[in-house]
């Protein structure tokens, strides 16, 4: 369950439970059903959002089954439509009252998206893997570098590894996951259960649980 749907509250699927057009968890409800529709217009097939940058037009969620006539705010009654459709499925002005729609200029960065929280746990997966590198190289005999140098290495590697982070989520979960494994299987083979085996674990596993859970709470999409 993605952090916009734990947001949804059941009792305002039933739209006697509150007062106003909209339910109060509206905000979620309708991003979701964006996000299930693919950011696409269910009538016309036009897709906006990630797909069309500041060009898209403006997405509604539509009520399948209006609620004059009974329907209810649960997603499998709301669907995706572009703007112009959702005028032509009214007989009246649709724009007259609060309406709420979301426009591309929403999605200006594309599909790069990620909350603070992504973007923290974006530059700490990063961090991690740089030290982890560098310390591997020093140990192999690389010769370590003067101060100035050093941290400018570091910083610049960090901030390029978690722009890489946040375009690929999964993947670079994913890869730190094999790598991961790979070492704990090693060490099992070395040192079966152990203090060495439990530091190793230790410092390979973190990344992986901090990428998990961000791409799971959808803090980094």
């Amino acid at each position: 369950m993605s952090t916009l749907e734990r947001q949804i509250n059941s009792r305002y699927d039933d739209p006697d439970t509150y007062s106003g057009d909209r339910p109060p968890d509206w905000e979620a409800r309708r991003k979701t059903v964006y996000r299930h529709d693919d950011w696409t217009c269910q009538a016309c097939g036009r897709q906006s959002g990630p797909h069309a940058g500041d060009e898209g037009v403006r997405l509604h969620a539509h009520h399948i089954t209006p609620l004059a006539e009974g329907g209810s705010n649960q997603l499998s009654n709301l669907e995706t439509l572009c703007e112009p459709c959702h005028q032509n499925e009214h007989d009246h002005d649709i724009f007259t009252g609060d309406w709420v729609g979301d426009g591309p200029r929403v999605y200006t960065v594309g599909p790069l998206r990620a909350t603070a929280r992504g973007i923290f746990a974006a530059l700490a997966i990063a961090l991690w893997a740089v030290l982890v590198g560098r310390g591997i190289a020093l140990s192999a005999g690389y010769a370590p570098m003067a101060m100035e140098r050093e941290a400018a290495l570091l910083v610049g590697a960090t901030l390029l590894g978690s722009l890489v982070v946040v375009s690929k989520p999964l993947l670079v979960t994913s890869v730190l996951g094999i790598v991961a494994a790979v070492m704990t299987a090693a060490a099992w083979t070395d040192f079966g259960l152990s203090p060495e085996f439990g530091l190793i674990g230790a410092i390979a596993w973190p990344p992986v649980l901090l990428g998990a859970w961000a791409i799971a709470c959808d803090y980094i999409q």
